[in-house]
């Protein structure tokens, strides 16, 4: 089977040669800010004759191998304006057109484009969502607009609770998702134990997610892909925006230099000074606050070169003093920095080189009763990355690079000063792919590549093929499916309540590295530009998967991966999703609906039978609206989902010890079947209002945003009492949460 791919794979890249005749590039960008617009749509038209291309991630596009004479040039993108003029092109050669496309204005009664700014990708790609910021800032939500905690209003991604920004999609743990930030993956994405996430919305230029099936430029999860990119910032003049709320507050600086662009956003709570004014003898309250700073320069050398710095800094500091001898104090945070260098090296050949570094880190220092413990994790890595963009002709656009990268984990433990604990691991991880994106008609796209892999700690190389076809039907109507093979090298170690104790390992040679098989199908349905149907299916088979050994002994030296983890597990995942979208007038919004099924098998766990995890969820539903009349904007989401899977106390037992003088007794429970119970269904209601304003001759909005209108305790784990007689402790989520703000612009 894989030989078979990769043979038509190379056949593909020889049959799209090098084609005679000329060629019309250039970048597409926003006219107010001159940001570039990813996945534009480029067309020349002649008659019947219609020659497209997609511009790539950095807005640019090429048109190869055109033949010579004059063309209708149409340059569209959601949202926006069409760019519309006559060319003619030469015989040979280049023709330089930059275009600027306008935000798409209506006359007359007030109507609010509501579209997807990557909807062409979105054809291309199964499983493939974009979310632009001021999408997301219109939904209700807890404190602050969130992309992670947004995500989860889609079909098919799940939220492990209401204070956890962790994605479970299509069956997948959070730690199957890689979460990129301007191309550096970030390991812990969350402040305030999961409450929110280090995505700061005023930075965030656009957000695309593959839910899975993704294509061959990623690699190292099993399951899907965020790609979150920061503002460039603003080209042709300074601006700022920024906000208020309960929580927080944040403000975005934006403006231009003499060949280029700069960024910089900040975001910190000010909890702290709140939680000092309750603070007293008789009340102990914690200390706590968060921040992160955002920061983005562009520099433009000539019409071919591109310099860009990029760096992101966040961090959390817990302190809680109990008594005189009592007291801990927990750190934890992200850094991530980024120099890119974008090449033109001919019209058709269009190059990104970086090199990146990121950062993660969580210490624990506890003293109880005057004894110190010490609990210190992070995770460095070092990447070197190239990609190569080749327009090879009007039906092929090539697309290669490179991958590597060197890691540092570090664990260490001490207690009373008496270290228990101090690993360190430095594997490096090295890929290359190849892909072929394939136009053989104005109706079919078909996607092929191939990514290989090398992990130091397995020394052995993983082929990865993938493919994505996407076919019109009939006008409106496309049928879309994709599939590939997927490798993970790494392992999250996580709790149930606290995300800031998170670890991550990575896997040695005494386990093979967990794999997955996508398969995704599907229909899509646009009867009108004002809504949009899908229907798509997926399957994922997943191999060596690994979960930790709760049964190690603490004072086991042990630290192989075969030592610390249930290893050789399997699983699958599948279900269908719905979605109903409307895009245009007043009222806006959606409905999701997803049916799936999770299961794992371990021959340690359960008997060697079969098992749901905890996320498994049968049903699924989010309905979405948002309506905007004048000044005044109203949301609301009201989502229902099937109750988490947990493991039941089935029975409970006595013995009576007769060699003991007062015949002691020992009690213990009987569990049932892994996750066999469910708790109750989980259901909610926000509710937001916004209203325009002008606030010292600036724009702005305040807005009241209610959390579970009605108050409702969903339940979020159960706790067994398994060594005596006690009734299990349920753990309840948030209740109704109100919160007022103010977001302005300048």
């Amino acid at each position: 089977m894989k030989t078979r791919f990769l043979g038509v794979m190379g056949l593909l890249l020889v049959t799209a040669g090098i084609a005679v005749g000329g060629t019309i590039n250039g970048y597409v960008r926003d006219k107010g800010s001159a940001e570039t617009l990813p996945h534009a749509n480029a067309v020349l038209r002649q008659g019947d004759q219609v020659i497209g291309v997609l511009s790539n991630a950095e807005g640019y596009y090429a048109l190869k191998g055109v033949p010579a004479g004059s063309y209708s040039f149409i340059v569209s993108y959601i949202g926006y304006e069409s760019y519309r003029d006559s060319v003619t092109v030469p015989d040979e050669g280049e023709q330089r057109l930059d275009v600027s496309l306008n935000p798409e204005t209506l006359q007359g009664q007030e109507i609010v484009v509501e579209a997807n700014r990557a909807e062409e990708e979105e054809r291309i790609q199964t499983g493939f969502i974009t979310l632009e910021t001021a999408k997301i800032q219109d939904l209700p939500s807890f404190g602050e607009a969130d992309i992670l905690r947004s995500l989860p209003l889609l079909p098919g991604i799940q939220a492990a609770s209401d204070i956890s920004s962790g994605l479970y999609i299509r069956g997948g743990g959070p730690d199957q998702t890689l979460i990129l930030l301007d191309q550096i993956p970030l390991y812990n994405p969350s402040h305030a134990f999961g409450f929110f996430s280090t995505f700061n919305s005023d930075a965030i230029k656009d957000m695309s997610l593959h839910k899975g099936a993704y294509p061959a430029q990623y690699g190292g999860r099993l399951g899907s892909v965020l790609d979150v990119r920061n503002r460039d910032g603003n080209r042709n003049r300074f601006q700022g925006t920024g906000g208020v709320s309960l929580i927080s507050g944040r403000l975005t600086l934006e403006g231009p230099t003499p060949s280029g662009s700069w960024m910089v956003s900040g975001r910190r709570t000010y909890m702290d000074p709140l939680l000092s004014l309750i603070r007293s003898d008789s009340t102990d309250v914690p200390t706590y606050y968060f921040f992160d700073v955002n920061a983005k320069l562009n520099q433009d050398w000539g019409d071919r070169d591109k310099l860009t710095v990029s760096a992101y800094l966040g961090r959390d500091d817990l302190g809680f003093d109990l008594e005189e001898d009592t007291f801990f104090n927990i750190r934890w945070g992200n850094t991530a920095g980024t120099a890119k260098w974008n090449h033109l090296f001919t019209p058709s050949l269009y190059g990104n080189f970086m090199v990146a570094g990121s950062k993660y880190f969580s210490d624990t220092d506890l003293n109880i009763f005057d004894t110190p413990i010490l609990i210190s994790n992070s995770i460095r890595d070092v990447s070197v990355k190239g990609d190569l963009d080749y327009f090879a002709t009007s039906q092929h656009t090539l697309t290669a690079g490179v991958l590597s990268t060197w890691y540092d984990f570090r664990f260490r433990q001490v207690f009373n000063q008496d270290e228990q604990l101090n690993l360190k691991e430095t594997p490096s991880l090295h890929s290359v792919y190849l892909q072929d994106h394939w136009q053989p008609t104005s109706g079919t796209s078909i996607r092929l590549g191939v990514r290989g892999n090398y992990f130091t700690n397995q020394e052995n190389v993983r082929i990865e093929p993938r493919i994505s076809l996407s076919q019109q039907l009939r006008p409106g109507l496309r049928f879309k499916a994709g599939g590939g093979s997927y490798t993970q090298y790494l392992q999250l170690v996580t709790t149930e309540a606290f995300s800031g104790s998170d670890f991550w390992v990575p896997l040695d040679d005494t386990v093979d590295p967990g794999e997955s098989w996508q398969a995704v199908g599907g229909f899509e349905y646009e009867p009108s530009e004002n809504y949009r149907f899908s229907l798509e299916g997926y399957y994922t088979d997943m191999a060596n998967l690994v979960v930790i050994d709760q049964d190690v002994p603490v004072d086991s030296e042990g630290t192989t991966s075969e030592d610390v983890f249930v290893t050789r597990g399997t699983g699958y995942a599948t279900g269908v999703e719905f979605f109903l979208q409307k895009r245009k007038g007043r009222l806006t919004g959606w409905i999701g609906y997803t049916l799936g099924w999770t299961r794992r098998t371990f021959e340690e766990l359960n008997g060697g039978r079969e098992f749901p995890v905890k996320y498994d969820r049968r049903h699924d539903v989010s309905f979405v609206l948002s309506y905007r009349k004048g000044k005044w904007t109203w949301g609301a989401n009201l989502v229902y989902g099937t109750g988490q899977a947990f493991t039941p106390v089935v029975g409970r037992y006595a013995l009576r010890a007769p060699a003991t003088s007062d015949f002691q007794i020992n009690r213990y429970a009987i569990q049932g079947d892994k996750n066999s119970s469910r708790l109750l269904p989980y259901h909610r209601l926000d509710l937001s209002m916004k209203r325009k304003f002008n606030l010292f001759g600036t724009q702005a909005e305040w807005y009241l945003q209610v959390f579970n209108v009605y108050n409702r305790r969903n339940e979020w784990f159960v706790e067994n009492d398994n060594g005596g007689d006690q009734s299990p402790r349920v753990f309840k989520m948030l209740p109704i949460v109100p919160t007022v703000g103010v977001d302005f612009g300048f």
